[in-house]
């Protein structure tokens, strides 16, 4: 069974990156830019981490949590040691995401088009 994460969003529900926002690296930092003139990100931008931004590309491409888990478990598990820790934070962004809008379930992206 798919674990659900928020809502009808679970660990292998394919998601894609809002197409409203485009994120953009201006020096050192990753940043969020919205490119819609209303709502609730209007005159805003968001400053992400080194973590995020990398979550943020590869949704970008369209994956699922699931995915993302196990390639990030992957490729930083021998850095931090604790996959709870990288599971966690996969979790979150998720979850912010979702509730945020700027990440889509896949099918209701396409909806939009």
């Amino acid at each position: 069974m798919d674990e659900m994460i928020i809502g009808s969003v679970g660990w292998n529900t394919r998601l894609v990156t809002n197409p409203d926002f485009i994120l953009r690296e201006i020096g050192e930092e990753s940043i969020l830019v919205p490119i819609v003139e209303s709502g609730p990100f209007q005159n805003t931008m968001l400053t992400m981490n080194e973590t995020a931004a990398y979550l943020w590309r590869h949704f970008s491409e369209g994956c699922t949590p699931a995915e993302l888990r196990d390639l990030a478990l992957q490729e930083y598990e021998a850095e931090n040691g604790d996959p709870n820790v990288i599971i966690g934070g996969i979790y979150s962004f998720v979850f912010e995401s979702v509730a945020n809008g700027t990440l889509l379930p896949e099918e209701a992206a396409h909806e939009s088009d």
